[in-house]
């Protein structure tokens, strides 16, 4: 995963997730950012926010995106424009 934040500047982490887990009434997302530092990054979704992240991956794009990646998982992807 690859993580870029205005707070970095043009800096981006890369991180593994390890962790996704029902945490009180969040879903808390956990991921260890091995490069350039070593951080360990929590995100926690409110209930809220669960169906955005659900119905957005149910989008027919993105569902198409996220089966080939199981596939190909080896291919290395093109950089994002932003990052």
């Amino acid at each position: 995963m690859r993580v870029a934040s205005t707070g970095l500047g043009k800096t981006e982490l890369i991180a593994g997730v390890y962790d996704l887990k029902p945490e009180s009434d969040f879903l808390g997302l956990h991921a260890m950012a091995i490069s350039p530092a070593e951080w360990h990054l929590e995100t926690y979704l409110e209930p809220k926010d669960v169906w955005p992240v659900v119905s957005g991956f149910l989008r027919p794009s993105i569902l198409w995106t996220t089966v080939l990646s199981f596939i190909f998982f080896k291919k290395k992807g093109n950089e994002p424009e932003n990052l």
